[in-house]
């Protein structure tokens, strides 16, 4: 269903309406799913030729490297989105499946996705601790909880500045699992917060850009907490950082 339509107003409209509303919506998922797989193909062929001119341009003097190192990170860029789009287009298609019934260590798998992510802590000169119950598992799908986990940490990373600080959690609270990311980056406004889930929403374009995000992660992040039976929190203030905390019951 559309995400500019909520439940509350779906349950009001005639049921043809809602009907034709449902196979534009699958239509549309078709369309992006179809067009990502087309893209994909020929995107390999042109970065396949780029990073051949670019190891040629290290020897010949007479080649313009710094261009065609240009044109490869753009690939890389559209390269990320088109996967990305694949991705919420799995999860989307496949939402009313059940998820696999596996139990997921949080433990392993938050502690691969934080050491995946040393490199840019680093080079960022940030501080990030990480707070496990490890005898806390997770029922899913491990793919899955992987790709949100991920995002939102690499979220909290890209857009905390540097010598920034960075907490993750994971643990009980009642009846439900929590994982949290809190940082003290650079935060968002409380109007835009509702917003942010939405496919290629970007608060500030620019930085966005910048920091290489697809404007995609929260939205497959969204998806896949649906599919867990999940949903989303968001706290955030302007200059002082952002909460985001998934909540599994």
């Amino acid at each position: 269903m559309s995400e500019q339509l909520d439940d509350a107003i779906i349950d009001k409209l005639p049921p043809e309406i809602v009907e034709h509303i449902e196979i534009l919506e699958r239509m549309r998922k078709d369309f992006v799913a179809n067009v990502s797989h087309e893209l994909r193909t020929p995107l390999t062929v042109i970065m396949g030729y780029i990073e051949a001119l670019r190891d040629e341009a290290k020897t010949n003097p007479h080649l313009p490297g710094p261009l065609f190192d240009k044109i490869y990170k753009q690939s890389l860029r559209m390269q990320s989105i088109i996967e990305d789009l694949l991705a919420l287009s799995r999860i989307e298609t496949n939402k009313q499946i059940a998820v696999s019934d596996e139990t997921v260590d949080v433990n392993i798998l938050l502690n691969t996705i934080v050491q995946s992510a040393e490199p840019l802590i680093q080079r960022k000169q940030q501080s990030v601790t990480v707070e496990i119950e490890t005898s806390l598992k997770l029922a899913g799908n491990q793919e899955e909880l992987h790709s949100l986990f991920s995002n939102l940490i690499f979220n909290a990373i890209k857009y905390t500045p540097d010598a920034g600080r960075i907490n993750v959690r994971w643990y009980a609270k009642g009846a439900d699992c929590i994982f949290e990311v809190q940082d003290t980056g650079i935060g968002i406004a409380p109007k835009y917060i509702p917003r942010l889930t939405e496919r290629f929403y970007r608060v500030d374009k620019g930085r966005s850009r910048e920091s290489g995000g697809t404007g995609l992660g929260l939205a497959i992040a969204k998806h896949i907490l649906i599919r867990h039976k999940g949903h989303l929190e968001i706290e955030s203030e302007e200059d002082k950082g952002s909460l985001f905390r998934c909540l599994f019951r």
